[in-house]
Parts: C-alpha cells; structure tokens; sequence
C-alpha cells in the first residue's frame, strides 16, 4: 500500500472518529448532528477513492453513501452559524435532490463497467446526471461561502474570528482540490499530487471545523453559567426588595419610588425594573406596589374599630397620597370603590 494510500485511510478513521464523536455527545445540538452527517459522508467518499484501484466497479456502492459531503457541510454550516430555524424543507429538497443526482449516478456508472453496458439511453443518463452535478455542486459551495459571509457583516467581534477562520480553512479547500488543475502547470500536478492536496484540504477543514464547533460549545455552556448566574441574582434581589416592601412595610410610604428602593439596595434602577417583572409578575414597580397597598386598605375598611375612619383617611393610612388614586388603583384591582366595598363587607 502506498504512502497516500495510508493517508487517505487516516482520513477515514479520523472522519469516522468525529462522526461518532459527535454523535453519541450527550447534550449536543443540530449542528453536532449534521456535522457527524458530513464526516460520516466523508470517511465513506475517502473510501470510495481508496478502494476504486481494488474493487473497481464495486466501490460505486460505497459512493452511493457518500452523497452528502458537500450537502451535509452546507447543513452543518446553516445549523453553525444561524441561530433560528436554520434548516427547512426547501433546504432538504435541495440536498435530496442532489443526493438523488450523485446515487444515479454512481449506480449507472456501475451498470455501464460491470456488464460494459453502451446502450444510448444509458448514455444520455450519466451524461445528463453529471451536467446537473456539475450545476449544482459549484452552487452547494457558494451557499456553504456564503454561510460564513454573511456572519463576516455582523457587529460580533469573536464571532467575525469563528467565520475567518472557517472561511479560511472552507477556502484552502476549495481552491486545492478544486482549482489547483487550472492554475498550476500540468507536469506540476502530474501523478498523485492532486490527491495530496485532497488528503491536506480533509484534515485541514475537518481539525479545524471540529475545533470551531468545541469553541462554539465552550461558549453555550458560558452562557449556561452566566444565565444560571442571573437567575440566582435576580431571587437574591427579588427576595431584598419582598423584605424591604413587606417586612419593612415600605409600600406605606406615599412617595415610594424605584429610585428609593434601587438606592437602598444599591443596585441601578433598570434591574429592579427587570425583577418586577420576571419574579413577581407585575407590570411595573408602582403596580405591584399599589396592588400591596389596596390589599392593605381592605382590612382597614373591614375592622369594625376603624369603621368611622373616612375613606380618605384609610387610603392615606395605605400609602396613597390622595382620594383620587387611592380610588381608581382601588377599583383597579377590586372592581368597584372603597365605599362600595365598605358596605358589602
């Protein structure tokens, strides 16, 4: 076996390495999943290269598995970089169709060197499969660019790293595999230097997809952090602010403002904005705090000792400044006066 020969197998062991990976990742995500799609594809179209000098025309059936090298990229790189619904139905049909394309093709390339098949209409078949390849293929690759060139236009700095990096890697391989016949001079190229440079552009594209991909996964789980981080401030905060409300009965203060309570605690106002809302569901801070005070003002106006107490005087004893309010976040919440609820209590 020669020397690329044992190359191209240590590309397909370390494919195969990754796709189980990746694979058998117990939290993982979409773009683990696709991800071990194209290195599974991969390994298997490696394979197909390998062993075309071996068991020729029967290696056709390992490529009729590999159809998703350049589709399953494409995917993973959707699922990489977008965030919401980054593949659809339109997005498979795509690959399905060219999916469909590659295995008719490796199938009636098979039929045509097994039993020397020439019929016309075979023929016309390969002929037609390879010209839709060669129109999609090229299109699967701008789209994959595409994905990573696109990030390039957004205001994340490390973000902007992650899309050079891929971009670079994506690039290198492209052009070496790709273009490399028609720039270098044929004798340059002579032999199996071509397949090198295949053997190069895998390892490349798949160390460095894989390291992005850990980076990426480094990043959720400190966002993870971070989020379960807040979530115990926010009960530590929302937990100072119940103390100083109720224990402390500061709702009874008629001037009570968010300022008052973000001073004391030593916190900016915003967060205690963001409190009301996610931990005592509230509209805003002077809901919540009215909502305290009418709860207040309905056992004054149900104590017999306090029954000749004129209902301004209970909505002040609440932490109201005046009759007027005290009366419209009375019936806000009650659905009808102080009067009213005086006399049908």
């Amino acid at each position: 076996m020669e020397l690329l020969n044992f190359a191209q197998l240590g590309i397909v062991v370390l494919s195969l390495t990754l796709a189980v990976f990746h694979f058998r990742l117990r939290e993982k995500h979409l773009f683990h999943l696709t991800f071990a799609i194209y290195c599974l594809s991969t390994s298997l179209f490696v394979t197909h290269k390998l062993t075309s000098g071996y068991i020729n025309p029967y290696h056709h059936f390992i490529g009729v598995f590999s159809v998703f090298t350049a589709s399953g990229y494409w995917l993973f790189a959707r699922a990489f970089f977008r965030k919401n619904n980054p593949i659809n139905r339109h997005h498979l049909i795509l690959v399905g169709l060219q999916a469909v394309c590659l295995v008719l093709l490796h199938l009636s390339l098979f039929s045509t060197k097994m039993w020397q098949l020439n019929s016309g209409w075979l023929l016309a078949l390969t002929t037609a499969l390879r010209e839709i390849i060669e129109i999609l293929y090229p299109g699967m690759l701008i789209l994959i660019f595409w994905e990573g060139y696109r990030v390039l236009q957004g205001t994340n700095v490390v973000q902007r790293k992650v899309a050079t990096i891929y971009l670079s890697s994506f690039s290198y391989c492209v052009v070496s595999v790709m273009l490399v016949g028609e720039i270098l001079p044929k004798e340059l190229i002579a032999g199996s230097s071509q397949d090198w440079l295949s053997v190069f552009a895998f390892l490349l594209i798949l160390l460095t997809t894989h390291g992005l991909i850990r980076f990426r996964q480094q990043q959720l789980n400190q966002e993870q952090i971070n989020t379960m981080a807040s979530d115990q401030e926010e009960t530590e905060l929302a937990r100072q602010i119940q103390m100083l409300l109720v224990e402390e009965k500061r709702f009874l203060q008629s001037n009570l403002r968010v300022a008052d309570i973000a001073r004391e605690l030593g916190v900016p106002e915003y967060r205690i904005r963001a409190v009301m809302l996610s931990q005592f569901d509230a509209k805003n801070f002077n809901h919540y705090v009215n909502k305290m005070r009418v709860e207040h003002a309905k056992v004054l106006l149900t104590e017999l000792d306090k029954q000749d107490w004129p209902v301004l005087v209970v909505g002040i004893e609440s932490g109201f400044a005046s009759a007027a309010p005290f009366s419209r976040a009375f019936k806000e919440f009650t659905g009808c006066t102080p009067g009213q609820y005086r006399k049908q209590n």
